[in-house]
């Protein structure tokens, strides 16, 4: 059976969170998917503000003051879980079961 790889535009969700929203590639690792012909992620698209944008406010840190909770990703580490027997860009392809860490507390997948 084909492997479901990861394109850019895939919505995630942090455990931590408040929103889903989608993944951005900003450039083209230079492989698109077969049928939507959307650019395939690897494993280090992981770069807060990049790759990953605020999911609304986060559930681990404290309300106050007004606007300190806003759920900005830490996320130093590359994607676990990416499919080592499928490179693209030079790292493991993205699946529907890779996970990201945030240092905040929050885990980050795929919806």
């Amino acid at each position: 059976m084909a492997k479901g790889y990861m394109t850019g535009m895939a919505k995630i969700k942090c455990s931590a969170g408040t929103i889903p929203l989608p993944i951005v590639l900003p450039v083209s690792h230079g492989v698109v998917s077969k049928g939507q012909k959307l650019p395939l992620l690897n494993a280090n698209d992981h770069i807060p503000m990049v790759n990953i944008m605020p999911f609304g406010l986060c559930k681990n840190k404290p309300a106050a003051p007004p606007g300190a909770n806003v759920c900005i990703p830490v996320t130093p580490l590359a994607w676990k879980s990416g499919d080592t027997h499928c490179f693209v860009g030079g790292a493991p392809a993205l699946s529907a079961d890779s996970s990201l860490t945030c240092m905040m507390g929050g885990t980050i997948k795929f919806q």
